[in-house]
């Protein structure tokens, strides 16, 4: 039997389309058998992997809370500056999902009732009450050797042209 050099080419290709159609199953079929093995291999290790995702978990809320330990003298520090002082703070983690607010403590020399107050009625600072508790401030920051004797004088004058 001759076959014409169309049929020739035909032929063949109908060959390859016929053996890439049969590859193309068996690959499906070992994808099919892969994904049932990697589903039962799940399934038969779930407990361990909820394990191995919860232990993750407590270890990086435990490294993040001894980050905060040591560094909570720096919070208290910021929220005991004095600009700091009568408001509110509210940190926000994990872009927001995650958030406290730190309320602002009264001042209980600023409160009526309070036993350093002394029958002192005022809740408002006077520019002089402020002044003089700046200036006390700024003692103590250089007495505790914490700013020259130059920034010093420089803001003693600023506190003093007000």
């Amino acid at each position: 039997m001759k076959l014409k050099k169309s049929d020739k080419e035909g032929l063949f290709k109908n060959i390859f389309i016929g053996y890439f159609i049969l590859l193309l199953h068996v690959l499906l079929l070992a994808g099919i058998a892969l994904f049932v093995v990697f589903i039962k291999g799940v399934f038969a290790f779930l407990p361990w992997i909820m394990g191995g995702t919860v232990l993750l978990v407590l270890v990086i809320a435990w490294l993040f809370y001894r980050r905060m330990q040591k560094s909570s003298s720096q919070l208290k520090d910021i929220l005991s500056n004095a600009q700091m002082q009568d408001r509110n703070i509210e940190v926000s983690l994990l872009g927001g999902l995650a958030a406290f607010k730190i309320d602002a403590k009264p001042n209980p020399d600023l409160l009526p009732d309070s036993p350093g107050n002394q029958g002192n009625t005022r809740l408002i600072e006077t520019g002089a009450d402020r002044a003089e508790r700046r200036m006390h401030q700024l003692d103590d920051l250089y007495e505790k050797d914490l700013i020259t004797k130059e920034e010093f004088e420089q803001a003693r004058q600023t506190i003093i042209q007000g």
